[in-house]
């Protein structure tokens, strides 16, 4: 992973964009975490280490690795999350508590790939997000 991560800086820096120490946090926790942050969750992390860091530079980097398709969006209750999984998954998204579990299943590219077939598409990359209640907050809304 610091691998992938020192050929994004370095991607980065010759592309023309700023490198900063706290950029490098910002990329290197997204990258490194099994959770969907939300940006001020981001902020609040990298902020222990760069007390100086400003919501809007998590912003702008967040903004910048989705341009560059190293994370994708996913909205919860409103609220924006960043998934560094950019590969073919299921995202199982509780609209209680909004924990988000990845599930990786090889008959989603099957899927995929017979929609792209009928359809005539040629499709680049997809993700697929599904929306209920997890273990722990299914029960509450079971009637």
């Amino acid at each position: 992973m610091k691998q992938q991560i020192e050929e994004l800086v370095a991607t980065l820096r010759k592309d023309g964009f700023r490198v900063t120490p706290q950029r490098i946090a910002i990329v290197d926790y997204i990258m490194n975490t099994a959770e969907h942050p939300s940006a001020e969750h981001i902020h609040k992390v990298v902020q222990k280490k760069y007390p100086m860091v400003s919501l809007s530079t998590v912003y702008k980097t967040l903004d910048l690795l989705r341009e560059k398709r190293l994370v994708n969006e996913i909205e919860v209750n409103g609220e924006l999350r960043f998934d560094p999984n950019t590969g073919e998954h299921v995202n199982l998204v509780c609209l209680n508590c909004g924990m988000i579990v990845d599930s990786n299943e090889d008959e989603l590219i099957e899927i995929q790939n017979k929609i792209a077939k009928k359809a005539k598409y040629l499709v680049i990359r997809g993700s697929l997000d599904l929306f209920g209640y997890c273990a722990n907050c299914r029960p509450k809304f079971e009637a």
